[in-house]
């Protein structure tokens, strides 16, 4: 038996010899190359296994496990992702059926990344913080990479390597083919050939990113009833895997979820514990509120560019704030509103945060996702965005709103919006609500279809850092009023949410109204930022939003009236800017053409009675 969780990091002592830029472009070509991560973006995989000789992958896990049932969820999940990498090209699964690409799960709780090449006759080693994704190698985001070259450096290194990979289990490439399996782990497949010793710790931090992994691990009891103590830890055997197939635990025996709004019992369940709600004049109430209000009256303390910008991202995240502790309940609106027949789309499930960097996106999200749980939530890093993990996380019956953070746009593209359009189609159990943020441009716009079903917040207030003294200050008071936040003033705000939502069917007038209320209690008078707002508000910004997009389309192309509808000819951006805009605006669109509908323009104010002379902004000549 080995140690499967070492006690501490190992710390290689290194000289600092020089710097130069690095490519993805050095790794090919290589005869053999060796690599440790947790995580992969999708195609890198594919693109660069047919270009080295060999290339071996063993994935880690960054996840603390407690028990066997937790080890083999991670494994079910880390090979369902495995398979999004490599499914679809033949060139890879060649490449893995001759032993040419090797990948293997570890057992471990590893968060090393470590790339060892030999290529030319010449070995070196590049480590750091980079998952083997183009995101972090291809300079996306902030990593670090050391190299060495030297021989004794390279071995201990590769020795490093020899001890994660001699705990992890090959993933057959018959079984990157078909629906992931219990059966099909590897390490349940190596289990069933010969008894397989694994050690555990008893105990783990609390991290909410391991929900999804508990649920999962329900499935795996049956192997851990079977497993056999031995000293240190527990024997995995062909018996163990035998009653895995014999028998799989019951619905009703799963745990409680990571939380639960418990209205008739005047409390909630976090993390198995009942939390009753409180009075709004307990004292740990008004303190966080005053944390919270501090947070986002520093937009208005010239912490931030642009006056009217920070004025108006105050006010959005007021928004995002009144969303987030109105999520816990949003999947139970949405069951009322399928049963009333009312539209769906009017509950979202998602909420989408994106703009410039450095607009305290992230900021914004951990505080609010800690004045619900009560402790620290990190979010989950965008890199471990999947449609499977994504899908996992809605059915994992709790009510606590997920956040990933800096997800990309080509992520959200392939694996979110896909998920988006189907959520609301018919009414279900809980659904786990999920928020996303993301660095986007100001020309950056939603497709119709995620603006119809997401709460939708743009941030374009960037911190100063032209007075690195007073950003750093600015950090430093702001992370003081998060230690504050304690879950206090949600369990005393969501009393009054749910006998508002009784009556009213608007969430966010019943939210964004009850929360300026209590904060005008607390403070004298509500911040500026804080003013109810009916979602029929929203619909009025999105108009002129919408109108003001088509008026910049038509001074810059000519309307031709064919069939009776206007067509704009767009080149190139037609299909594009067809998903942008509103299906009630746009008729259909056929190649570089974009076909309007007439009512369309008339909702607009852009089309008055008959049709010629169309306004200027029309085109008519």
């Amino acid at each position: 038996m080995r140690e499967l969780f070492p006690t501490g990091p190992k710390v290689l002592r290194v000289s600092f010899l020089g710097e130069e830029a690095f490519s993805l472009e050095g790794l090919e070509g290589a005869d053999r190359i060796f690599a440790l991560t947790y995580s992969a973006s999708e195609g890198l995989i594919r693109d660069l296994a047919p270009k080295v000789g060999e290339m071996e992958v063993v994935f880690g896990h960054p996840v603390p496990v407690a028990n066997l049932q937790q080890l083999f969820a991670l494994q079910e999940l880390a090979l369902e992702e495995i398979q999004g990498e490599v499914r679809g090209s033949e060139e890879v699964m060649e490449a893995l059926r001759s032993g040419r690409l090797r990948l293997l799960l570890s057992r471990r709780a590893s968060h090393a990344k470590l790339y060892l090449v030999e290529k030319g006759g010449c070995r070196f080693a590049l480590a750091g913080s980079a998952n083997l994704s183009r995101r972090a190698l291809e300079g996306g985001q902030t990593e670090l990479l050391f190299s060495l070259e030297d021989e004794e450096g390279v071995e201990r290194l590769f020795a490093l390597y020899q001890e994660v990979r001699r705990e992890a289990d090959l993933v057959r490439p018959e079984v990157l083919l078909r629906q992931v399996s219990p059966e099909s782990l590897p390490l349940l497949e190596a289990a069933e050939k010969r008894a397989v010793v694994l050690q555990v710790p008893k105990e783990v931090p609390v991290v909410y990113r391991a929900e999804v992994v508990l649920k999962r691990a329900k499935a795996y009891e049956p192997v851990a009833k079977e497993a056999r103590p031995k000293p240190g830890g527990v024997e995995v055997g062909p018996k163990a895997v035998k009653a895995l197939r014999l028998g799989r635990p019951q619905s009703e025996e799963e745990g409680p979820p990571f939380l639960e709004v418990r209205e008739e019992e005047g409390g909630l369940i976090v993390m198995g514990e009942f939390r009753p709600f409180l009075s709004p004049e307990e004292p740990e109430v008004r303190e966080e509120a005053l944390a919270m209000t501090r947070f986002l009256n520093r937009y208005l303390s010239g912490h931030f560019l642009h006056e009217k910008e920070a004025r108006e991202q105050a006010e959005a995240y007021f928004r995002l704030w009144a969303w987030y502790w109105t999520a816990p309940l949003m999947s139970r609106l949405l069951r009322r509103a399928h049963l009333e027949g009312l539209s769906p789309h009017s509950y979202p499930l998602y909420a989408l945060v994106f703009g410039k960097s450095g607009t305290g996106k992230t900021s914004v999200l951990r505080l609010l996702s800690r004045s619900v749980a009560g402790v620290p939530v990190e979010p989950i890093p965008g890199t471990e965005l999947g449609k499977r993990a994504l899908l996992a996380i809605h059915e994992s019956g709790s009510e606590f709103p997920v956040v990933f953070d800096d997800v990309t746009h080509r992520d959200f593209s392939e694996k979110v919006e896909p998920v988006v359009k189907s959520l609301y189609e018919a009414p279900r159990g809980t659904i786990t609500p999920v928020a996303f943020s993301f660095n986007a441009s100001q020309s950056y716009v939603p497709p119709e279809e995620v603006r119809r079903r997401a709460f939708l917040v743009y941030a374009q207030a960037v911190l100063d850092e032209t007075r690195p003294e007073a950003a750093n200050r600015a950090r430093a008071q702001a992370q003081e009023d998060f230690l504050r936040v304690r879950g206090a003033f949600f369990r005393a705000f969501l009393p009054g949410l749910l006998e508002a939502l009784r009556e009213e069917g608007d969430w966010l007038f019943a939210s964004t109204r009850l929360l300026t209320d209590l904060l005008g209690e607390f403070l004298g008078a509500p911040p500026s930022w804080a003013k109810p707002m009916r979602l029929s508000d929203l619909s009025q910004s999105r108009l002129a939003e919408v109108r003001e997009r088509l008026q910049g389309l038509l001074k810059m192309h000519k309307v031709e009236w064919k069939g009776g509808k206007p067509h704009l000819r767009l080149g190139p951006d037609a299909r594009r800017i067809g998903r942008e805009l509103p299906g009630w605006l746009v008729e259909e669109v056929q190649g570089d053409l974009l076909i309007l509908k007439e009512k369309g323009l008339e909702r607009l104010g852009l089309l008055r009675g008959s049709r010629w002379p169309l306004w200027e902004l029309l085109g008519a000549k």
